[in-house]
């Protein structure tokens, strides 16, 4: 039996990873949402688990201070004592601030820096416990080409208050590698996907529409989690495509 959380559930690439992971055999998904009474979380029900498989819904705000410590206190309930895999996928990515660094709205920077920074801080926090309990716990972080600082020469569109939330949580993605010997981690980015954020942002920089399929992207997610352990890409930052991406 093999148990796995993942934040922003409700939608794109977060309900297509839950679809993944239920189809699978024996395997808790627990689905995390801002919303579990929302017709798009609701509907998380409507996909039949495989044999042994079963879907739980709790509710995690990745902006709240208590959500994520609140939802792993209840799982308890549930018989679940132990979490194998958790992605921290929920973000934000707002088109109006693709904005020079000097035109940043601080705001919305702040927004930014809260659900996709220190988001994953708070589950990874509630969920720390939980995933000692794994012999092959693993931790991932739902990144971005656009966090790269090694790269940002390449990437020449003004995403400065985007690009900064995800490099900051890609650094406390590889500083809990280190800090903690039972515990995987990965930082992936799952491409230009078309959800309805990532055709959003791919519009706003003068794209019809995003170039990644959201099941090419999450079978190329999935398959990099798999076979992720300490001694095997822990602690590094990985494209959907199977390439490593500078820090």
């Amino acid at each position: 039996m093999s148990t796995v959380l993942i934040t922003g559930a409700n939608k794109g690439i977060g309900r297509a990873l839950v679809q993944t992971y239920l189809a699978r055999p024996q395997t808790t998904v627990i689905a995390a949402v801002r919303n579990p009474n929302s017709p798009d979380s609701k509907s998380l029900s409507d996909h039949a688990p495989a044999k042994g498989s079963r879907l739980i819904i709790v509710k995690i705000d990745s902006s709240s201070n208590t959500d994520a410590s609140n939802a792993i206190t209840t799982l308890s309930d549930q018989g679940i004592t132990t979490l194998d895999i958790v992605i921290a996928n929920a973000g934000i990515i707002d088109p109006s601030a693709f904005v020079p660094v000097a035109d940043i709205n601080v705001a919305q920077l702040q927004e930014h820096l809260e659900i996709n920074t220190v988001g994953p801080v708070r589950l990874f926090q509630a969920a720390l416990p939980l995933l000692k309990k794994s012999p092959q716990a693993r931790f991932v972080v739902m990144s971005s080409l656009m966090g790269t600082i090694a790269g940002i020469v390449d990437v020449a569109i003004p995403i400065a208050t985007y690009g900064a939330s995800k490099a900051a949580a890609n650094f406390f993605t590889r500083k809990i590698h280190f800090e903690n010997e039972g515990v995987a981690t990965l930082a992936v980015h799952p491409g230009s996907v078309k959800t309805d954020s990532g055709n959003d942002a791919a519009r706003a920089v003068g794209y019809p529409e995003a170039f990644v399929e959201i099941e090419d992207s999450v079978k190329a997610v999935v398959a990099k989690i798999d076979i992720l352990s300490k001694g095997n890409g822990s602690g590094e930052f990985w494209g959907f495509d199977g390439s490593a991406i500078a820090w």
